[in-house]
């Protein structure tokens, strides 16, 4: 009996790492990464009659390239049999290019680094393999990616990347394998980009025994003036202490200086201190010459020493929309996570943090904050723009 549990638990995980892999597909399927996919892809050597080369999943890219993806739980002796069908299939279908053996993220030390080792035989050409390489999910998820953007404009691949990490994220936070895993309540869940999971609850402290249950929404309702929110994803982490609410604000790290914030004068005067007249005069000044160079240069002296004092709430304001308009608790940003894609790093920091870094990192700009000030195309004399770095 012992035996036949042990057999149902493994071919249970087994299953749930198909399922995984499955929404990872159909998720970049949806964002327009993969073209198209097959479940269960099979295919015949001409001369026989049998289908007998399988993969559990083929993908179609853009430009007609195809991949074939395995999920397993477990590198055996058995991931010859992957060997045999992604070599014939290889054989058979000229626009397979690539073939991975996908493990979870989650896998135990033994199994992470079995599969580590056969990955590090195939890369470095130690063992002859038709397989590309064994892969976990999140690495798969970013190849993905990065062969998809790759095909599109820099632009459009940049803007790709950023608003989709917030997907990914929700997506993450609400896999129900992810929580079950989380929780210890299953044995043989695998989970979904599941080391992203553990890394938000860790970050917040969150002690999984005590939490009853996770959503996350990238849904953020625009602000009163019709503005986009600093909040692209709000998590709501019911608990039995009550319910804790997180707000996250997500970058792309960038070297470049980019547009952070965009308000009016009048704006950044009422937020900062609306009652020292003398900084929205000041503020007023700026807007109207567009840049401190334009600007007189004992006043743009005076509105330094004025922003100056008032650094920190200009930039709990720019990064995380703390002190103006919306709803403090899901149009506020509790925390950052900036994104590296080349890396496939990510940084998760609370807003406090965050501007902490911007100074054991030397970040400067001007008027005595970490901002270029400046005026947005066609604005000049109607609202002041700031450009940051994303650390």
């Amino acid at each position: 009996m012992a035996q036949e549990s042990e057999n149902a638990n493994k071919n249970e995980h087994g299953a749930n790492g198909i399922i995984s892999l499955e929404q990872m597909i159909n998720s970049l399927k949806e964002k327009d990464y993969i073209a198209t996919s097959q479940k269960k892809y099979r295919v015949a050597d001409p001369n026989y009659e049998e289908e007998q080369f399988y993969f559990q999943f083929l993908i179609e890219f853009q430009d007609k390239e195809q991949w074939i993806l395995h999920s397993t739980t477990s590198i055996r002796d058995r991931i010859t049999e992957q060997q045999w069908h992604s070599e014939h299939i290889k054989r058979l279908n000229a626009y397979v290019k690539k073939a991975y053996v996908v493990v979870p993220d989650g896998l135990n030390a033994k199994e992470r680094t079995n599969a580590a080792n056969y990955n590090n035989k195939i890369i470095q050409k130690k063992i002859y393999s038709a397989l590309d390489g064994v892969i976990p999910f999140e690495t798969a998820y970013r190849m993905i990616e990065h062969k998809a953007a790759s095909l599109m404009n820099s632009g459009k691949a940049h803007a790709k990347l950023g608003l989709h990490f917030e997907e990914k994220l929700v997506d993450a936070l609400n896999n129900q394998q992810n929580f079950d895993k989380w929780k210890n309540q299953s044995a043989t869940s695998v989970g979904y980009l599941y080391s992203l999971y553990v890394d938000v609850m860790k970050k917040l402290c969150v002690d999984s025994r005590e939490v009853l249950s996770v959503k996350a929404t990238s849904d953020i309702p625009k602000l009163p003036s019709g503005g986009t929110p600093k909040t692209d994803v709000l998590l709501e982490i019911n608990t039995l202490n009550g319910t804790l609410e997180y707000s996250f604000s997500c970058k792309r790290s960038s070297a470049d200086r980019v547009s952070v914030h965009e308000y009016t004068a009048d704006a950044f005067s009422r937020v900062l201190n609306p009652d020292d007249e003398e900084l929205r005069s000041l503020l007023l000044e700026f807007q109207t010459a567009g840049g401190v160079r334009a600007m007189n240069s004992e006043s743009a002296n005076q509105l330094e020493k004025h922003l100056i004092k008032y650094r920190d709430r200009l930039c709990k304001w720019v990064l995380a929309g703390i002190g103006g308009e919306g709803e403090p608790k899901v149009q506020w940003a509790s925390h950052i996570i900036t994104v590296n894609e080349n890396l496939n790093e990510y940084k998760i920091s609370s807003i406090d943090e965050y501007i902490k870094e911007y100074d054991i990192q030397g970040v400067t700009g001007q008027l005595g904050t970490p901002f270029q000030w400046t005026y947005p195309s066609g604005g000049k004399g109607k609202r002041i723009q700031l450009k940051g770095k994303m650390i």
